[in-house]
């Protein structure tokens, strides 16, 4: 897609021979492709889009491979993979292998070396569950970390606010 820009200038004249009404005006047009989209763009599009985002505990390695890949075949585009999950760093690879265009994150990251160790899996986004947790996990690298607070919305009482934060341009 081509985006047109036209600019309008004002030329001054040569110097020495200085007349108000001597401008030159000029129109340049120029015509480029879109600004690209960085991966954290793309990342947070897709989550803000997705419409759920799943988040899955599970007892074993087997058992969350089993059903990360039963949520990714049936739609779910964003999944995040709880940090107490055995073995979740080696699940998480292997999804990033299966599914190279899903959005996938770790979740409930709690110290800085879970922190790296998940962006260094492959992890497009963690999620902290305090404030304290998100400088964490930003000494750690993250670009992109969810934040889970605990103040209600007033038109629906039922859910938490949550709130992505972009931490690195």
């Amino acid at each position: 897609m081509l985006v047109a820009r036209r600019i309008s200038m004002w030329s001054l004249p040569a110097i020495g021979c200085w007349n108000p009404f001597a401008f030159a005006r000029f129109r340049v047009s120029c015509a480029s492709s879109q600004l690209p989209v960085s991966p954290k763009d793309k990342t947070l599009r897709t989550i803000y889009n997705s419409g759920v985002i799943a988040c899955l505990r599970a007892s074993s390695a087997e058992l969350a491979m089993s059903a990360a890949c039963a949520a990714l075949n049936g739609g779910v585009s964003v999944l995040e993979i709880v940090m107490s999950t055995p073995g979740v760093l080696e699940v998480l690879q292997q999804l990033l292998q299966d599914y190279p265009t899903r959005t996938l994150g770790v979740g409930t990251v709690l110290n800085v070396k879970d922190a790296k160790n998940a962006v260094e899996a492959g992890a497009k986004f963690l999620m902290s569950p305090t404030m304290v947790k998100v400088l964490t996990a930003y000494e750690a690298g993250a670009q992109i970390v969810k934040v889970v607070s605990n103040i209600y919305q007033p038109s629906r009482s039922h859910f938490l606010i949550s709130q992505w934060l972009l931490l690195k341009a």
